[in-house]
């Protein structure tokens, strides 16, 4: 049977901020107190508070665009309180707010959040305001919280397997990418491990007129080109549909080469060619898992500089990233960062 939630009122902030004092004081006593977390969320995915439970979040609140969504969806997800807006539940006793929802409405939560001394986990890429990634990276440091962004990349086992042998590759030289996923979130994800791979990014070009080579093959043309820091180009074909899994990434490098295919990794040097089977991820939703373990961590041990995997920070720099190939895009040649 399902219990209805409770619909949360607005009421004095103060009391939440004494709420959450106590609450730190409480877990230097108990660390494995569980996290209490606010979902605010537009309806897009339903597996994400079972995913938040799962890496060992008690999810307590949740927030949708109407009040009756609210109710309704917290009442699905098995969550016992409802919001009827922000401000109920800036003003409840949570630790932690896992935001859910396009811009601008997640810039405004994740700013306000962050302002009032929660944590901030971002359950995709999707702020995309530049002003407000810088503030709330500012003031989650200042105050010793974490600002965690969810990629897939981030936990996908072959990526994390690569990363540790790119440096036995020797000088890399190229990175080539077919079918990678398209829009804003897909290049984020992209851009993000070839800059985990290969350095610091210089240079970027989406224009197919300047581009270093036309196609990686017959039916795979080159949309976006990256220029590193090491001298290696990033070529990336872009598809509808494509996503990490599915992609052929290969790493090359003046040692050797490496080939990801989903789960498969294979390498090829002087010693021969090696295959290497990667574990599946435990969930559907890696990055996400991966993301809220970070802030779970950092709570617990109350050091938000514990946080392993991509911060807003990062979001920002893949942003910028994407704004130049926006910029190439339409006046032409390469755009340097």
């Amino acid at each position: 049977m399902t219990t209805l939630p409770e619909l949360v009122p607005p009421r004095d902030p103060a009391l939440s901020a004494s709420w959450r004092e106590l609450r730190r004081l409480v877990r230097r006593r108990q660390p494995d107190l569980p996290l209490a977390m606010a979902l605010v969320t537009d309806g897009s995915d339903s597996t994400t508070a079972e995913v938040l439970r799962d890496a060992g979040v008690a999810v307590v609140g949740l927030l949708a665009p109407e009040p009756l969504e609210s109710l309704a969806w917290a009442a699905e997800a098995g969550v016992p309180r409802a919001y009827a807006d922000l401000l109920a539940l800036l003003s409840d006793d949570i630790e932690a707010v896992c935001v859910e929802t396009p811009p601008p409405g997640s810039d405004i939560v994740a700013r306000r959040a962050a302002e009032i001394g929660l944590h901030v986990l971002l359950a995709g890429p999707a702020t995309a305001e530049a002003e407000t990634l810088r503030a709330v990276a500012d003031l989650a440091e200042e105050a010793d919280l974490a600002h965690v962004v969810a990629l897939d990349g981030r936990a996908w086992p072959a990526a994390i397997h690569v990363a540790a042998t790119v440096p036995s590759l020797g000088r890399l030289t190229q990175m080539t990418v077919v079918g990678a996923p398209t829009g804003p979130a897909g290049r984020v994800e992209i851009i993000d491990l070839a800059m985990r791979w290969c350095g610091e990014i210089l240079a970027v070009c989406a224009d197919p007129a300047a581009m270093p080579a036309a196609t990686l093959t017959p039916d795979a043309p080159v949309t976006l080109a990256l220029l590193s820091a090491s001298g290696a180009t990033v070529l990336i074909n872009e598809r509808m549909g494509g996503n990490l899994d599915t992609a052929t990434i290969t790493v090359c490098g003046d040692a050797g080469r490496i080939v990801v295919q989903g789960r498969r990794v294979r390498r090829q040097d002087d010693a021969g060619v090696r295959d290497l089977l990667m574990p599946t991820p435990p969930t559907a939703r890696p990055g996400l898992m991966e993301a809220t373990y970070d802030v779970v961590r950092a709570t617990e041990l109350d050091d938000a500089r514990l946080v392993r995997g991509a911060t807003f920070h990062d979001l920002l720099t893949a942003n910028r990233l994407i704004a130049a190939a926006g910029t190439s895009h339409q006046r032409g040649g390469w755009v340097e960062l």
